[in-house]
């Protein structure tokens, strides 16, 4: 046969496709090494918490009064603010950590999540116990409100070891009534150490008068003292039940930073007025016996949270510190409002136009320089 003088090579087309196949094992095998990283990080726990912002929610279908539907016609709302939690894998940890608007925080070394659970569910309810009472309170039942001072314990180098007991509530000093631990220590001012005062006291079903003679602190600022430790004491006596039938079901949110708003939105549903004038209005603060508002943690993300939700204004503690790490990451489109207790929200709420403006000469609370 004649020699053509033509060699045969395989077709590039056939080249390409192996070039192709190639291509292909190699993103496969890519694709599931990737896998298996990502897989092996998600079942490696972290030892940071997650603190990620979640959507502020409305409380107006969370509370249910007897009597008292929510208000018609009302376009306002107070809205509570919570973070979400995701698990603490190292997945989830390196996702955190490339996201502005996450916290991650050093668990402590005997960290339960099954505890830490727990923990907060049993926080929300005592929150919502603390919120309905001091609504009560607020609403014009005065049997409801804080009842004094609880004596916690009596330090061994006061004069008052042996004459005060624990769980004794102190109402009045010298004749003027005290129903906080902040009044207690107002009503101290101007007393000298080593004089004698006169502290009317309920123990059990009775009452006693007490006198104890005043220390100077041992410890700085070494002030007045009578050397006890102290907290807010609930209502003297609850009734079997509450005036109204009020019951609050926030679902799976966890932890007592809720229970200011709950507050509000308890005394708007009873109350004769709407304290939101058709605005969105998100919160966050724990409530006290006594109204005051304590700091919480996640702020950054429930400010976040609260602009998520578009509110127009966000009530946030002096305590904590809150108020200050606060001002460093609002927008312009929500105004944030110091608040120390209850009754500094209910005068700003109550200085608010339908428009959202506040009356003239009306001055937001100020927060104490510690705060």
């Amino acid at each position: 046969m004649a020699n053509t003088g033509v060699s045969r090579r395989p077709g590039k087309g056939k080249g390409k496709a192996r070039r192709l196949d190639r291509l292909i094992n190699i993103a496969t095998v890519v694709a599931v090494l990737l896998l298996i990283a990502v897989i092996a990080l998600w079942r490696i726990p972290s030892q940071y918490q997650i603190l990620m912002p979640a959507s502020a929610q409305s409380v107006t279908p969370m509370i249910a009064v007897n009597g008292h539907p929510p208000r018609s016609g009302s376009t306002g709302e107070f809205l509570m603010t919570f973070v979400s939690e995701p698990d603490s894998n190292l997945l989830e940890e390196i996702l955190a950590r490339l996201d502005p608007d996450a916290t991650i925080v050093p668990l402590p070394p005997s960290y339960s999540a099954t505890a830490d659970h727990a923990a907060s569910v049993q926080m929300m309810l005592s929150s919502v116990q603390t919120a309905e009472l001091v609504a009560m309170c607020q609403l014009g039942y005065p049997d409801l409100c804080h009842g004094g001072v609880l004596v916690q314990n009596v330090a061994s180098w006061s004069k008052a070891m042996g004459l005060l007991k624990v769980n004794d509530i102190v109402v009045a000093l010298n004749g003027r009534p005290v129903k906080t631990s902040i009044a207690l220590r107002d009503a101290m001012k101007g007393i000298q150490p080593g004089a004698t005062v006169r502290l009317s006291v309920l123990r059990g079903a009775g009452s006693v008068t007490v006198p104890v003679r005043a220390m100077r602190s041992p410890q700085a600022p070494h002030g007045t003292v009578i050397g006890m430790s102290i907290a807010d004491a609930g209502p003297v006596q609850l009734p079997p039940r509450l005036p109204y039938a009020i019951k609050i079901d926030p679902g799976q949110i966890g932890g007592p930073s809720a229970g200011l708003m709950f507050t509000l939105g308890i005394i708007n549903r009873i109350g004769s007025s709407d304290l939101t004038h058709g605005l969105k209005i998100a919160g966050t603060g724990e409530i006290a016996i006594d109204g005051s508002v304590g700091p919480i943690g996640g702020i950054k993300q429930k400010v976040i949270g609260a602009q998520w939700a578009h509110a127009r204004y966000f009530l946030t503690p002096c305590a904590g510190g809150n108020y200050t790490d606060a001002r460093k990451i609002v927008g312009k489109a929500m105004t944030l409002v110091p608040v120390n207790n209850l009754s500094d929200a209910l005068t700003f709420l109550r200085s608010l136009g339908t428009n959202g403006r506040l009356t003239a000469g009306f001055s937001y609370a100020t927060c104490p320089p510690s705060a």
